[in-house]
């Protein structure tokens, strides 16, 4: 028996759709969302303050006692990916936009 070739074409298309299920999986099992609320929860510490704020009677503002971790992950490699993805949607919509413009020249 002759063993069958795949292409790169599909081997890419496998890889993609092994991405897609992994990023489904972690959606619907409420990892983003765990990630999200621990970054809104207060320290022990924090609570520790706030709980001293208040019986001093000072005034109590929550982003006083919040940490806010704002971290840039974006480099070279995110930076292109960004760009060529919005130059690909440029091209799509023009594209498309083009494309029925001739379409609709050839028909109507």
């Amino acid at each position: 028996m002759k063993k069958k070739k795949t292409s790169i074409f599909f081997k890419l298309l496998g890889v993609l759709f092994l991405v897609y299920v992994a990023l489904i999986i972690a959606y619907k099992s409420g990892y983003y969302e765990t990630r999200a609320n621990s970054k809104a929860l207060m320290t022990k510490e924090a609570m520790a303050k706030f709980e001293d704020d208040l019986r001093n009677g000072e005034i109590v503002e929550l982003k006083d006692y919040l940490k806010e971790e704002k971290v840039d992950y974006s480099n070279k490699v995110t930076k292109i990916g960004n760009k060529f993805s919005e130059g690909l949607s440029e091209l799509m919509t023009n594209g498309v936009g083009g494309l029925m413009k001739i379409l609709k020249g050839l028909f109507w």
